[in-house]
């Protein structure tokens, strides 16, 4: 598992370091024009790719674990041919309208559109195969495509557009890419489950209608909870695409990206655990799931203390690295940083709900937030302009995870914040 964390750890600051490069690079040779359309359709497709996997994306993470422990193969290979099927039709679906919404309702060309649109699919699927072989605990090798494919392709097709094919990169250019890099992270994905035969298309598996029910049941709590989450994320970028301009939408989405970065050792860590926890679940091992969810919070804040620092010190050469115009929004950078220090405070809540059958309690709270975010965030934005929306985004982005840590400890009887850390020294 140590292994696995570093690993996962050093895959996700790759991915991190590619992605500020690949917008870097947007925002200076397209314009903050450029970098704001990227930056609210990326914001799309993640939450649309979210939406069309139904929640069985983390439901094949809650249940092939539980399945292993009790033997239960048929019902382990149904639920990967459920999550595979269900997940294409819907996202392919999903795909087609979103194209003809941009065409008819926007304005993009038919190639725009389809470009962008194709990205939908591409995603839902990739966290679908990344989620099965998590769920087998490989999760060193469920990062591989996302983490690292995915960002050197992004990259590597945006400057070949550049520099050698194209006089300049557009819309087109950047939709493009971003779909070749999803296709390009998928196949190393799919490559993955199929070698190690995670799906064995031959083999006996059931659907009963009692086993559907309850993967639906649990998919769609965390489809809200994992929608929620993703609609927190991008709904600041959403907004300010929306009600002001793109150059305001590309000035937010560099805030908050880069502010992000202070929790991506948590993102990690919560990749790493969830099969783990699963399984203590399953055997009643409380006291595993206290060390497990310690260790993350551990491992969490030894990264972001550091780079939260870092960036506040050096958020006006981080900002300038987008551009003219971006060194403005220093102070908006360091506010939503203190936030997200507080996030990561918070340790795996979310994830340690979520796997232990409390999702629907998770949901809630993960929703209200977000339906909080998206209104109370409009309302100040109209209002005050990306510093009052960004004072409202902090407050949330910093209280709602410490509200899921209380559930924590009252329901489970398990600290998973910062303060759990106190339990790895009675071991």
């Amino acid at each position: 598992m140590k292994f696995a964390a570093i690993f996962v750890l050093l895959a996700n600051a790759f991915s991190a370091g590619m992605m500020f490069l690949a917008s870097v690079f947007i925002s200076r040779y397209g314009g903050k024009e450029l970098f704001g359309f990227f930056s609210v359709i990326l914001g799309v497709i993640v939450i649309g790719a979210k939406i069309t996997t139904l929640g069985l994306d983390v439901a094949l993470v809650r249940f092939l674990p539980k399945y292993r422990t009790e033997g239960k193969l048929a019902a382990s290979g149904g639920i990967k041919r459920i999550a595979i099927g269900l997940t294409l039709f819907l996202s392919v679906l999903a795909a087609v309208t979103f194209a003809l919404l941009l065409h008819y309702l926007r304005g993009f060309t038919v190639q725009v559109s389809a470009a962008v649109a194709i990205s939908l699919p591409l995603a839902a699927m990739l966290a679908i195969f990344q989620n099965i072989i998590r769920a087998d605990g490989n999760v060193s090798r469920a990062v591989v495509g996302e983490a690292v494919v995915r960002p050197v392709a992004f990259m590597t097709v945006i400057l070949l557009l550049h520099f050698a094919l194209v006089p300049g990169i557009g819309n087109f250019g950047v939709g493009l890419a971003y779909s070749i890099a999803l296709a390009s992270s998928l196949l190393v994905s799919i490559s993955f489950v199929f070698f190690d035969k995670k799906v064995n298309w031959t083999g006996a598996f059931s659907l009963s209608g009692k086993q559907v029910r309850e993967w639906l049941s649990h998919g769609v709590n965390l489809l809200l909870s994992e929608s929620a989450t993703a609609l927190l994320n991008q709904a600041p970028i959403l907004l300010a695409g929306i009600l002001l301009s793109a150059p305001e939408a590309g000035e937010m989405s560099a805030v908050v990206r880069l502010a992000m970065l202070v929790i991506f050792a948590l993102t990690a860590v919560q990749s790493i655990i969830t099969p783990f926890l699963s399984q203590a679940m399953s055997n009643d091992n409380h006291t595993e799931l206290q060390a497990l969810v310690a260790r993350a919070a551990a491992f969490t804040m030894i990264v972001a203390i550091p780079v939260c620092v870092g960036f506040v010190v050096f958020a006006p050469s981080l900002l300038s690295f987008f551009g003219d115009g971006y060194v403005e929004v220093v102070p908006l950078l360091r506010i939503m940083l203190g936030a997200y220090l507080i996030y990561a405070a918070a340790g795996p809540a979310i994830a340690l709900l979520t796997m232990t059958g409390h999702h629907k309690m998770a949901r809630n709270v993960v929703c209200s937030a977000a339906i909080l975010m998206t209104g109370a965030g409009a309302v100040a934005m109209k209002t005050g302009g990306l510093t009052a929306a960004i004072w409202v985004l902090a407050a949330i982005v910093a209280i709602y995870p410490m509200i899921l840590a209380a559930v924590c400890r009252h329901k489970l009887g398990v600290d998973p914040t910062v303060f759990s850390m106190r339990f790895l020294l009675t071991r």
